[in-house]
């Protein structure tokens, strides 16, 4: 599977490396420091998931970019803004079940898109968004999982297991419990909300750290989260970072205001939730730019300018993943099916 995502998306691959060297120069950072750092993450990552490993290095080889500029991309911590949107029958009207998520990261990487459709000789087939067939950003899975993340701003972070490994042990799952497990792994680096749904309606939040994590359970058929912490006992861990005006909350307005209206919209069509009516809450532009559907700003410097870059409301009831590049509020949503 690497080796053939490496023949496949290689020029992708290479212009990721090239813009993520970009921006290390303009931080003043030297891409061998780069390279050092991300060797320290190796070994936990070799040991955690030597099969997620294995597939990087048949990518590199196919694809002739050199293992350790792929390395620098797995190790690569830097956070996105996302909203994600957990539903089960409890609260839908067709008896679905659906994970619905924003992506909200770099316009310039809406590039880079590719959507894996794998077919493992062990374990479950899946469909995951991905940049360049190398990060796995979020997916679904045929034992009827699925995974998505919202970055979480935490003081614990550490050389440990890269969040980003959690990803493809995720799509390779059988059982919720089994996600659950793989989320909360001893030894991670730092962690995402790992958001995991199953078609049988079991959802949880898993809110992680580097060293700690909550989970959260739905109580009427919903959860709804940003990029903050929400368990009481989490709180600890948030690490302070500015909106991005640069002025007032030091844990950012947005993401509260994003977190609470994505609330209000669900609990309005509690008990006649579709996949259709999540779309639309995903296209919402209530504190616009900085709105679920996440607009640029040209007023930030190029750095700080994030967009959502692509959605999904992926029907674990159906095996089917909708996908819409670019801003929900006027893309275009395709439908695939699991392999």
């Amino acid at each position: 599977m690497g080796s053939r995502l490496g023949r496949l998306c290689g020029d992708i691959g290479r212009s990721m490396i090239s813009k993520t060297k970009d921006r290390y120069r303009t931080r003043n950072i030297k891409w061998g420091h780069a390279v050092a750092n991300a060797r320290e993450y190796l070994h936990h990552a070799r040991s955690f998931d030597p099969d997620y490993i294995e597939w990087l290095t048949a990518y590199s080889k196919s694809s002739d970019i050199p293992f350790d500029d792929v390395s620098v991309l797995l190790m690569d911590g830097e956070s996105s803004f996302c909203t994600d949107i957990l539903v089960n029958q409890d609260a839908t009207s067709d008896d679905g079940v659906y994970s619905a998520h924003t992506e909200d990261w770099r316009a310039s990487d809406t590039q880079h898109l590719v959507l894996v459709r794998g077919r493992p000789a062990k374990g479950p087939s899946f469909l995951a968004m991905s940049l360049g067939g190398i990060e796995l950003d979020a997916g679904m899975n045929s034992a009827g999982l699925s995974f998505a993340g919202n970055s979480l701003h935490q003081n614990d972070v550490r050389v440990g297991i890269p969040k980003l490994c959690l990803s493809r042990r995720l799509l390779a799952a059988r059982t919720i419990s089994d996600a659950v497990q793989v989320a909360t792994t001893p030894g991670r680096a730092s962690s995402y909300n790992i958001n995991l749904g199953h078609k049988s309606g079991e959802i949880y939040c898993v809110e992680g750290s580097a060293t700690d994590y909550a989970l959260l359970y739905p109580n009427d058929g919903y959860l709804v989260h940003t990029n903050h912490y929400l368990d009481e006992r989490m709180l600890k861990y948030e690490a302070s970072f500015r909106d991005r005006s640069g002025l007032g909350l030091d844990h950012g307005a947005d993401t509260i205001v994003r977190y609470h209206r994505a609330l209000r919209l669900v609990r309005r069509d509690l008990g006649s939730i579709t996949g259709d009516s999540l779309k639309g809450i995903l296209s919402d532009h209530v504190d616009y730019p900085f709105s679920i559907c996440y607009h640029d700003n040209s007023k930030l410097k190029l750095a700080e300018r994030y967009v959502t870059m692509f959605a999904l409301v992926m029907d674990l009831t159906r095996s089917k993943m909708n996908v819409c590049v670019g801003y929900p509020c006027k893309g275009d949503w395709r439908e695939f099916a699991l392999p």
